[in-house]
């Protein structure tokens, strides 16, 4: 695989009373309109583009926490690791269906993937 396009976000909560859940996000981390300093333009007199020009510091792997916080809560992103797909799959392989495992192990990178999943285990 060349360039991995995807972000591999996981978090691995524990708290006596309280069980475990497991937080995983694959991403492919799209911009935001916020990310952007100035956005594309296109002036169709001298059909000319302009492409748009990130804001410093808005990286991958910055979207993708920020998109992990929106979708499990900041709280749980102090906990998130951004992790290698190769690591990701071999810590997280038993909580992955098997069609997420056959992706990550494929060359394939559609541009539109989104994996989200949280499993929560209470053992009292």
């Amino acid at each position: 695989m060349k360039d991995d396009l995807y972000q591999y976000l996981a978090c691995d909560y524990f708290a006596t009373g309280e069980g475990r859940t497991v937080m995983l996000l694959i991403t492919r981390a799209y911009p935001r309109q916020e990310d952007y300093e100035t956005p594309g333009d296109y002036n169709f007199e001298t059909k000319e583009y302009t492409p748009p020009v990130m804001k410093k510091g808005h990286t991958p792997k910055v979207i993708a926490a920020r998109e992990f916080a929106d979708e499990f809560g900041g709280y749980f992103l102090q906990g998130a690791e951004n992790l290698p797909r190769l690591e990701f799959i071999r810590k997280y392989k038993n909580h992955l269906p098997e069609y997420v495992l056959n992706f990550l192990d494929s060359e394939e990178q559609p541009g539109n993937f989104s994996f989200k999943q949280s499993v929560h285990f209470n053992y009292s």
